[in-house]
């Protein structure tokens, strides 16, 4: 399931413009032990083929979903 669920986060952050559904498998991937940091990775690696803007929309929501401190 964890893996599912990082493919899930790479494929709706490569598709851009799905931050709605981006939000639920982020929470998804918490819910399954991958923490923000797995996810903060994960995004980094994926720059190379994504593109910086689609990047920093997909961290944007993990940040937003995974906000330190809560």
């Amino acid at each position: 399931m964890p893996t599912r669920e990082l493919l899930t986060v790479a494929m709706l952050a490569a598709l851009g413009g799905c931050e709605a559904q981006l939000r639920g498998h982020v929470q998804g991937n918490a819910n399954v032990g991958n923490d923000r940091t797995v996810l903060v990775a994960l995004v980094t690696q994926l720059v190379p083929w994504i593109g910086y803007p689609r990047a920093l929309n997909a961290l944007t929501v993990v940040n937003e979903v995974l906000a330190e401190g809560r």
